[in-house]
């Protein structure tokens, strides 16, 4: 599908800037030595600089090399390559990470649960419960997913493990950067395009630099939504109905400063800019066919947020100290059509006479957020020397706060027999379409102390102990109207409820300690094993107290402890690497959102469920036969299940029952062969697929249903020659349709899919 007019109009400065860097990228041009396979990762997982094959954890890293490799550009992309990491997808913006099995949430209520994996930009916990924000991949030095427990060193909501994304920083030496044109097309639906750059400019030769980052991208549309009438046939969906419909456009911009304060002395100021709107959901009704939809209200999604930090790091003589500081904001607005759910609540509605919205009703349930949070950190680590003892320790605090509103609606409501009911007990009420309104607000405190201790028991032997001590206080308010406007709680004779208002305070405190014990025995320069056990927590809170509340107000942290082999291996002069790590896991009163046990109430809440085990292998490995040849790979086996028994969970889960979203079995594989292509340059050809088993979306029996496995496969070539290079590429070659969320919360039968089969290319001039 062609480009449109106006969009090149829109673009054409970029595309001026493009050309008319050409030729002086040119002279500037640098040869990238290393090589994909060659490429040496150095990660902070410890929270110290060190090479991925000598961190004695499991730890999976992508330099900038693979990444680009890879045509990374989402979180999606590159959790194919991590076969720990499974998702819960509805959308950009709104991905719950799940890590080795342990999901944020296992009842039906998948949305409102305690993060259980942290996501980090640089040196912030910047994870949201529910919906993790999606920082595009422009300009990355590497990513880290650390699996497994990250209790001591990253803290609340590294439960099962943390990702980290490292932003490329200024270089104070040296003027560079680059400039990059993507398009991709597709025959289901619209073209695509991707422009990004960054230009890193010394200000004073070795003691002041600037980086400026900066993109904009747009992902066509591939669902459409078709003309149809409403279930009772009383009005169609004429204003929302299109082809198309769930198009997405991101622009984002990065601007980083790097200061020398002596030869010893750096300080790193960075402000970070996204904004994300996407005109619809991707999800679509397979009983209606492929990647078709009915929809009788518009779907949006707009996310926006931002980081402004701070870091500074140096010799403090006798430790290295690094300090940081940074403030997140994100706000996000919605609409969903809420159709189905209205039509359900009818038919139930002899439990709440408020949800007798007529014959045929129709209508969006619509909402905002917004998540503050301020975050500091100081540590000390020890320097490099010859003792047999090394250590860190630091400090964290941090002040998160959020708020939201959320809105059910009926379409003329007021004329509408729930309406009437209401007001006859209520007639404060003034006419209103929306039958649900809540608002709340959440405050929360965190400080925590933390620290690890090494002591080499020998030359090859090092022992590791560490711990974190943490406190959290936290408050809210949460009100309820239903309908709206309602000023009073009223039950009628037979004690079923008419209207409702309620206003809870949620006040929380808890303090916990989560230890970390490993051993590691470096057997050659080339062999390293290690035993693990750590622990990983998530922080608790409060239900609102609500009419019929059948589960405790307040739910305590859960805890996950991880018993962990793992090994890192380098043979035949590093042509060949074997990593992997063997893992029991149990999950102790984990928390889950469920719907209300009540069977006269409509509502979902948070409790601890129940008690699980996880035992997993993971291993990955590459492989260099030639200097023009790589193979390599990776994969996960997991076998996720309650150990015991849980009455909370809605119908009753029996013991052995399966965890949500922890796929049995997740591997990837990929290919790259380089050569010398005519009088162009190098040039690779690269495929990779993944495979990714089935899994259930929650594991509640009345709500559970199975997503099926699928697999995707990509195929790239591309030439490289003096500073450029340019790569043809296809997407999902077999037009897979991945089921990456089968969705319980809208009452249809609506399925979150990946994007159909793209061919596209892209230009990059590094300069």
């Amino acid at each position: 599908m062609p480009f449109q007019r106006s969009w090149l109009m829109r673009h054409a400065s970029l595309f001026s800037l493009f050309v008319a860097a050409w030729p002086f990228g040119a002279a500037h041009a640098q040869t990238v030595e290393e090589t994909l396979a060659s490429e040496e990762i150095i990660v902070t997982a410890r929270k110290r600089t060190e090479s991925v094959q000598d961190a004695p954890l499991s730890v999976q890293a992508f330099g900038a090399n693979r990444l680009e490799q890879l045509n990374v550009s989402s979180f999606e992309d590159y959790a194919r390559f991590t076969p720990s990491v499974s998702f819960v997808s509805e959308g950009p913006g709104q991905t719950k990470i799940v890590i080795r099995g342990v999901a944020e949430s296992t009842g039906a209520a998948d949305g409102g649960g305690r993060s259980s994996a942290a996501l980090y930009l640089d040196e912030q916990p910047i994870t949201v419960d529910a919906q993790s924000p999606d920082p595009r991949l422009v300009d990355i030095e590497r990513i880290e997913v650390l699996s497994g427990p990250q209790g001591t060193l990253y803290g609340a909501s590294s439960q099962s493990g943390t990702v980290r994304v490292i932003t490329n920083k200024p270089d104070l030496t040296r003027f560079g950067g680059y400039l990059e044109a993507g398009a991709r097309s597709m025959e289901e639906g619209e073209a695509s395009y991707d422009l990004n750059g960054a230009l890193n400019l010394p200000i004073i030769e070795d003691r002041l630099a600037v980086r400026v980052t900066a993109y904009d991208a747009r992902d066509g549309g591939f669902i459409d939504n078709l003309l149809s009438e409403s279930p009772g046939g009383t009005l169609d969906n004429a204003e929302a109905a299109g082809e198309n419909v769930n198009r997405v456009h991101t622009t984002g911009a990065r601007v980083a400063a790097r200061l020398a304060l002596d030869p010893n002395w750096t300080a790193t100021a960075s402000y970070v800019f996204q904004n994300v709107e996407a005109d619809g959901r991707s999800d679509y009704d397979p009983t209606l066919g492929d990647l078709q939809a009915v929809r009788f209200f518009e779907e949006t999604f707009d996310d926006e947020w931002d980081q402004a930090a701070l870091t500074v790091e140096g010799d403090a003589g006798f430790a290295d100290l690094v300090i940081s500081g940074a403030y997140f904001t994100r706000k996000i607005a919605y609409q969903a059509d809420n159709t189905a759910y209205n039509q359900y609540l009818t038919a139930v509605s002899a439990y709440f006479p408020l949800y007798d919205f007529g014959l045929d009703p129709t209508g969006p349930r619509i909402g905002r957020s917004t998540d503050e949070r301020t975050t500091f950190e100081a540590r000390l680590s020890s320097k490099p020397s010859g003792s047999r003892w090394s250590w860190i320790v630091g400090a964290f605090y941090e002040d998160a706060k959020n708020d939201f509103d959320f809105s059910g609606v009926v379409t003329d409501f007021p004329n509408q027999s729930g309406f009437q009911t209401a007001t006859a007990y209520d007639p404060t009420i003034a006419p209103t379409d929306v039958y649900f309104y809540q608002v709340g607000r959440y405050d929360r405190q965190q400080y925590a102390l933390f620290g690890e201790l090494n002591f080499d028991l020998t030359e090859k032997v090092t022992a590791t102990v560490g711990g974190r001590y943490f406190t959290v206080d936290g408050d809210g308010t949460l009100q309820t109207q239903l309908p709206f406007g309602a000023t009073q709680t009223i039950v009628s004779p037979d004690g079923l409820p008419i209207t409702t208002v309620e206003a809870s305070e949620l006040p929380f405190s808890e303090e916990g300690f989560t230890p970390k014990v490993s051993i590691s025995y470096e057997a050659t320069e080339d062999l390293l094993f290690f035993a693990t056990y750590s622990e990983g927590f998530r922080l608790g809170g409060a239900n609102r107290q609500r009419l019929g509340l059948a589960v405790p107000v307040q739910y305590d942290a859960d805890l996950l402890k991880n018993y962990e082999l793992g090994w890192k291996s380098e043979w035949n002069d590093g042509r060949l690497t074997l990593n992997g790590a063997a893992f029991f896991m149990q999950w102790d009163d984990f928390i889950s959102d469920i719907r209300n046990p009540d069977p006269n109430t409509f509502f979902f809440v948070t409790a601890n469920a129940g008690q699980a085990e996880i035992t997993g292998l993971e291993a990955e490995a590459s492989w260099r036969p030639l200097d023009s040849f790589e193979l390599g790979g990776s994969f996960t086996v997991l076998e996720a299940q309650l150990s015991e028994a849980s009455a909370v969970l809605a119908g009753g889960v029996p013991e052995g029952a399966r965890l949500p979203v922890s796929p049995e079995l997740k591997w990837a594989a990929f290919g790259e062969y380089r050569f010398q292509f005519l009088q162009f340059g190098d040039a690779f050809v690269r495929a990779d697929y993944s495979y990714t088993g089935d899994s259930l979306n929650n594991i509640e029996p009345t709500t559970a249903a199975t997503q099926e496995s699928y697999a995707i496969a990509n195929f790239q070539f591309g030439v490289e020659s003096a500073g450029w290079s340019a790569t043809l590429f296809v997407q999902n070659l077999t037009d897979e349709r991945a089921e990456l969320f089968v969705n319980p919360n809208f009452f249809d039968t609506r399925v979150t899919v990946n994007r159909p089969r793209e061919v596209g290319f892209t230009i990059r001039r590094t300069f």
